[in-house]
């Protein structure tokens, strides 16, 4: 694998930690500990992988095919790509530490599995591993210029790079829900 370049990387990175963490932290739980809430208004450790899931699902497909007909990188690789206005507004509303929180869009609602949290495990870790793909198939190719409309809002087109970036941050942002909730007092020891 060739290096990536230094804005790719750094989301590369940061989604690595999330993907580390997470198998550290939800790997030896027990379906009863993923699936604890405080209350009823308070996502599960599940629902949010769920939710993840679903993100992955719906965003995956939307950056492949707006990476398809781009050009190779070129001299691109040396240069930080700027983010606009709205990109830096993007981006850190889905950061952790958002000033406000966004509603939820109805495609990404998680759903209450039926079956072993495991295979819901799995498939978040199946996303997060293509996610990576999408990385370094991004690293090869001229990103500056493309625009992609989010799966969840057609009005909303962020360029790619802060859509990558963005996307990360969720991941992040529900990384820290989840350690919340592992730190409860009341979280189930087993």
């Amino acid at each position: 694998m060739a290096a990536l370049r230094r804005q790719i990387q750094i989301i590369a990175d940061r989604q690595r930690a999330v993907v580390t963490a997470a198998h550290e932290r939800l790997d030896k739980l027990s379906d009863a500990q993923l699936k604890w809430t405080p209350d009823p208004k308070t996502w599960s450790p599940i629902f949010i992988v769920d939710h993840l899931i679903r993100a992955h699902v719906a965003t995956s497909p939307v950056f492949m095919k707006a990476l398809l007909p781009a050009p190779p990188a070129g001299d691109e690789v040396d240069k930080e790509l700027p983010y606009s206005f709205s990109d830096r507004m993007i981006v850190g509303a889905m950061s952790p530490g958002a000033r406000f929180k966004l509603p939820v869009p109805k495609i990404f609602e998680p759903v209450e599995h039926r079956g072993p949290c495991s295979s819901v495990l799995k498939h978040v870790y199946d996303e997060f591993e293509a996610f990576a793909v999408i990385l370094e198939y991004a690293n090869e190719k001229k990103l500056n210029g493309i625009r992609v409309r989010s799966p969840a809002n057609g009005s909303i087109h962020p360029s790619i790079m802060a859509y990558l970036d963005a996307t990360v941050q969720h991941n992040r942002y529900h990384w820290l829900q989840i350690e919340t909730l592992l730190r409860n007092p009341q979280f189930p020891k087993e």
